[in-house]
């Protein structure tokens, strides 16, 4: 079961292709270093894949290679929350952020795990604003809509605040200005909601779920013609999404 809540950023933490050899005489700590940096990109394809049988084997190698190999730890802790296992998760991600407390990954995963999984949103925004304390942070638009998704119910405002600063630095993000809008139309501000629907119209190609809020959106206003036209929108360009499965079922209007 892959996780769709949270964007989790899964990659090949070095190079995908670690050489046998350390100069002439490679020593045998270096050789199990890069052992365990093979096993754990090993891992990581194996996850990518969704085979996490597999790709479990390669991450606990690694470990046994490499104990302070922070990455494994987290991917690992990835594995066993597609295995249904939270108490096995939570350890590899505790493991992994005592490693690396200042890796934006680990710390990412770990908030997401402790909002959407264990449902502790307190203790899960900890995290995720230590993550967006870690300087030149590349990823500061994806923390906070992360971190606006993990509160949004119970904290509206603070996940306005959120996707509000996530926009500041990521200006052009049509799925950010959808997620305001979702959030706009969930309070039942739908104006506020159209407005930042027209914004992601202007910078982008709307997909299946900018067209079924623009339809909501649209029909909550009162404009039926236009509702009814980005129905049609996404039935004939998104046919099999999940949106147009429930404008066909009849609820999405």
């Amino acid at each position: 079961m892959m996780r769709n809540l949270l964007v989790v950023m899964v990659a090949v933490l070095l190079s995908a292709c670690v050489t046998s050899e350390v100069g002439e005489n490679p020593s045998p700590v270096a050789n199990l270093t890069e052992a365990a940096q093979l096993n754990l990109d090993l891992g990581v394809s194996y996850f990518r894949q969704g085979n996490m049988k597999a790709s479990r084997e390669k991450l606990e190698k690694a470990i046994a290679q490499n104990p302070k190999l922070s990455g494994a730890y987290r991917i690992l802790g990835l594995v066993y929350q597609e295995l249904g296992d939270p108490a096995e998760a939570e350890k590899q991600y505790v493991k992994s952020v005592r490693l690396s407390g200042s890796n934006v990954d680990s710390l990412n995963d770990y908030a997401g795990f402790l909002c959407f999984d264990k449902r502790e949103v307190d203790k899960a925004l900890i995290y995720f604003d230590r993550a967006l304390a870690v300087p030149l942070n590349d990823n500061r638009s994806m923390l906070y809509s992360n971190a606006a998704r993990c509160v949004e119910q119970s904290d509206p405002e603070r996940a306005e605040n959120y996707l509000r600063a996530a926009l500041a630095a990521d200006r052009n993000n049509p799925q950010l200005m959808a997620q305001i809008a979702a959030l706009a139309y969930k309070q039942q501000q739908y104006l506020q909601a159209r407005v930042f629907l027209e914004r992601a119209l202007e910078v982008g190609e709307p997909d299946a779920s900018i067209l079924y809020l623009l339809s909501k959106t649209d029909s909550q206003l009162g404009n039926i013609q236009n509702a009814g036209k980005y129905r049609k929108q996404l039935l004939k360009e998104y046919p099999r999404s999940e949106e147009a499965a429930e404008i066909q079922a009849g609820s999405g209007r």
